[in-house]
């Protein structure tokens, strides 16, 4: 089994062809890895966007008077 394998590695042409499949799976998982960091970091971004709406719409809602926000609530309200 080990002079088997020494053979396989002496080899400059299996040498060439593992090298080249390990190049193949490092460039594979490289790419996984990088898009899904790039998905990671867009979510984010839209979670912060979406935060920024409602914090801006808080801050509208506690500016307004009991009455108008009843009113304003009101077309959101079933009947």
């Amino acid at each position: 089994m080990t002079a088997l394998l020494l053979s396989f590695l002496s080899s400059p042409t299996m040498l060439a062809i593992g090298g080249g499949l390990v190049a193949v799976i490092v460039a594979f998982m490289k790419g996984r890895t990088s898009g899904a960091a790039r998905e990671r970091q867009k979510q984010a971004g839209e979670r912060l966007k979406a935060r920024a709406e409602a914090d801006r719409i808080d801050d509208e809602l506690s500016r307004m008077e009991a009455d108008d926000l009843r009113e304003e609530l009101a077309k959101w309200s079933k009947r």
